[in-house]
């Protein structure tokens, strides 16, 4: 049995249109808004630090989000888990996978308490661990837009 002269040639050709296809281009620009950004829009309400960045259960990524409020804290806090959560939503180093986890402490914050100002904001949440809750991306999609969205009141 010969060889046909050309088919090597051609099966490189289909193989190189095949690869210059599938490539993915590389995106190795930096963030548009970094979550110290966020976290920094944040901490301009009196009262309020938060820390956002990635964890992981096992092998399962998501995006975990600290609230801590001080005496300084007056305000609502559907409001606030509200103004943060669009922060959190509005910055695009740290995707936020499946799932967010939420923690609020300070005095007299349970996980209870965030449960009932998200449940205000039509908001789920489950009882993650301590008084943190976790929320489904769905549900804040929902409620922001697509990950990430605009940044609020920009």
């Amino acid at each position: 049995m010969g060889r046909r002269p050309g088919v090597g040639v051609g099966l490189l050709l289909l193989w190189g249109a095949l690869l210059a296809g599938c490539t993915v281009p590389a995106d190795n620009s930096e963030p548009r808004r970094s979550t110290s950004e966020a976290e920094a829009d944040i901490a301009k309400t009196p009262g309020v630090t938060a820390r956002i960045g990635r964890a992981y259960d096992g092998f399962t990524p998501y995006l975990s989000v600290n609230v801590e409020l001080s005496e300084a804290f007056t305000g609502d806090e559907a409001a606030l888990l509200d103004t943060v959560l669009a922060q959190v939503w509005s910055q695009d180093e740290d995707a936020p996978e499946k799932y967010v986890t939420l923690g609020v402490s300070g005095a007299g914050h349970t996980a209870e308490t965030t449960s009932a100002a998200l449940s205000s904001l039509g908001i789920s949440s489950l009882k993650y661990a301590g008084s943190a809750v976790s929320l489904i991306g769905a549900d804040l999609e929902a409620r922001y837009g697509d990950w990430p969205s605009a940044v609020p009141g920009g």
